[in-house]
């Protein structure tokens, strides 16, 4: 018999092939994959490789709801649970399903606040901006392009 040694950060839990879905109140608000899903459970810390995660307004009328379903991805990720801290980078991608779009190459969570220190491209009904960096609040209720704005608005016709 051999001795298998692994190493010193290896992982309490490895995953290939994950799904998850996240239920409140009887009603599915958050799903999601990744190829691969590794925690650790001192510190609460997760790495995902090629994730997504689609996350359901639960309440209308409320913050984000406006926009509807919001699709997430980014081929890396990395965060604390309990923390709710984490990055996701390698180029990572929010679609809503009211037609909104942002692309940019690395954002970072902290609680109720997005960040990202690279160039942001977001798009949707009636507007085109482009910005060298994000914060934001997670429930939407701010959003600010950093570093420099380019972008068009269409105003709605008037009657």
């Amino acid at each position: 018999m051999s001795v298998i040694s692994l190493p010193e950060d290896a992982p309490d839990l490895s995953l290939r092939g994950v799904a998850f879905a996240r239920m409140s109140e009887g009603r599915m608000v958050a799903r999601g994959t990744a190829s691969r899903l590794d925690y650790r459970r001192s510190g609460g810390r997760m790495n995902a490789e090629q994730g997504a995660a689609q996350l359901v307004p639960e309440k209308p009328g409320t913050g984000l709801a406006s926009l509807g379903a919001l699709r997430l991805g980014a081929p890396f990720i990395d965060g604390e649970i309990a923390n709710r801290r984490g990055n996701a980078g390698g180029g990572v991608s929010l679609d809503a399903e009211r037609g909104d779009q942002a692309r940019t190459e690395a954002v970072h969570y902290d609680g109720d606040i997005v960040s990202s220190q690279t160039p942001v491209a977001a798009r949707g009904p009636g507007y085109v901006v482009d910005g060298h960096g994000l914060n934001a609040r997670t429930d939407g209720s701010r959003i600010d392009l950093t570093h420099g704005v380019q972008g068009q608005l269409q105003m709605e016709a008037q009657p």
